[in-house]
């Protein structure tokens, strides 16, 4: 659908009962769901009225108990009771246990009720791909999108390598060439480094890793403290995993790599390690996503990962 048709036929009830904006997060589809539901519950394009909406749902984590809890509201509602509607934001990190409670909606949807689900298509189960309605993000050429950043003041080489890490989707490529999301890329470069040179380096990615939290004690007195935070370990494993994902290409002759400002170090991983201990990596840092996405400690995660890697 183009434009604003698919809104228009949403908030007419017209399309399915579920479905998945699919893309990053960058490329917005988290605020397309909202105003979707904005529009298929109260006719409106500002998202802000679903504040004072009670018959909106849109849980905060994806434990079993949460997800079965939102859809019992809508499951438990008299035929005839008038719309609702539940979005769930990056619901690709749900684990396979609340996935499996989701279905089960899905299978048997409620009457008047519109399930939106956003986030990337290869987290979910195909049982639960094939009963959405997929809306995908638009996406360009990297060639396309490195043209507009080089136009908009970004130097070349930033521009081809957000290009490139972008998936097509311009938003993210735009967010990449934030100062503060380089800094960090060339910090989490750096400790990558340390790791093709078979070395560990704990300090160094803890405190990559680390945020500043405010919270309040006992007595209701603010303070700050500082802790590893999930958000910055995550993203600290996609860069490392796109890393290893260029090694691969690198070992089976593909010359053309995503990550254009890491060619030595992927060459030292090159050389250094086997594609059988590549792999064991990749499966190391998707195993840790994992371990995030269910809510484990990150601190205990990153301790974890480096006891791991060879």
């Amino acid at each position: 659908m183009q434009g604003n048709d698919w809104m228009d036929r949403i908030e007419r009830g017209e399309v399915p009962h579920a479905i998945l904006f699919a893309g990053p997060k960058e490329s917005g589809q988290i605020a397309l769901a909202r105003r979707a539901a904005a529009r298929y519950l109260l006719h409106t394009d500002d998202v802000n009225a679903l504040a004072n909406c009670p018959f909106y749902l849109e849980p905060e984590d994806y434990q079993v108990k949460t997800v079965r809890d939102a859809l019992a509201i809508v499951n438990a509602q008299a035929y005839g009771r008038g719309r609702h509607c539940i979005l769930f934001p990056d619901a690709h990190t749900m684990s396979e246990a609340a996935q499996d409670v989701l279905l089960k909606t899905l299978e048997e949807p409620p009457e008047d009720t519109l399930l939106l689900l956003t986030g990337a298509e290869s987290g979910f189960r195909p049982t639960i791909l094939s009963r959405c309605m997929i809306l995908r993000a638009k996406t360009e050429p990297w060639e396309a999108i490195a043209k507009r950043l080089t136009e908009t003041g970004a130097d070349r080489g930033t521009a081809v390598l957000a290009a490139k890490l972008s998936d097509g989707v311009y938003g993210r490529a735009e967010a990449f060439i934030k100062e503060e999301s380089l800094a960090f890329r060339r910090e989490a470069v750096a400790c990558i480094r340390r790791f093709a040179g078979r070395s560990k380096p704990y300090a160094a990615l803890a405190a990559l890793c680390t945020d500043t939290v405010t919270e309040e004690d006992e007595n209701g007195a603010v303070k700050k403290t500082k802790k590893v935070g999930t958000a910055r370990l995550d993203a600290f494993l996609e860069i490392f995993l796109s890393i290893l994902a260029d090694v691969l290409r690198l070992k089976n002759g593909v010359a053309d790599v995503r990550n254009t400002d890491c060619a030595e170090v992927e060459t030292i991983f090159n050389s250094t390690f086997t594609t059988g201990q590549i792999q064991g990596m990749i499966q190391i840092a998707v195993d840790a996503r994992e371990m995030l996405a269910y809510k484990a400690s990150p601190a205990m995660t990153v301790d974890w990962i480096l006891a791991k890697l060879p």
